[in-house]
């Protein structure tokens, strides 16, 4: 490796462990949201509501997890690593697809009907 490469590499790997520290941050920052959201909200609806917010914080550490894994995937990219990042990226959209779409299933079935 030349002088420039390996700087790019060691950037990437520093960009990497910032974009899976920030995925934790969010994760802890989503448990503290839905925490409040469930103490806060009325019995009856704390539980939707809380979901909701947690599921939102879980799409983004979702998708910064990802990026994590693209990056590391850019500096090693064997074919190994690329099935890695396929099916881990596969796994990931599966989840933020259906937490997407839990989170608006449930904000339509909130909505009082109107009539």
């Amino acid at each position: 490796m030349h002088g420039l490469e390996i700087l790019i590499v060691q950037a990437a790997s520093y960009i990497q462990i910032l974009f899976e520290a920030a995925s934790v941050i969010v994760v802890a920052a989503g448990g503290v949201a839905f925490a409040r959201a469930f103490i806060m909200h009325r019995k009856s609806d704390a539980e939707p509501v809380a979901r909701r917010i947690l599921g939102k914080y879980l799409i983004v550490a979702l998708e910064l997890q990802l990026g994590a894994d693209i990056i590391a995937t850019a500096t090693d990219p064997s074919i190994e690593e690329l099935a890695k990042l396929t099916a881990i990226a596969f796994v990931r959209t599966f989840l933020d697809y259906f937490l997407v779409r839990e989170i608006r299933e449930e904000r339509v079935a909130d909505k009082p009907n109107e009539t």
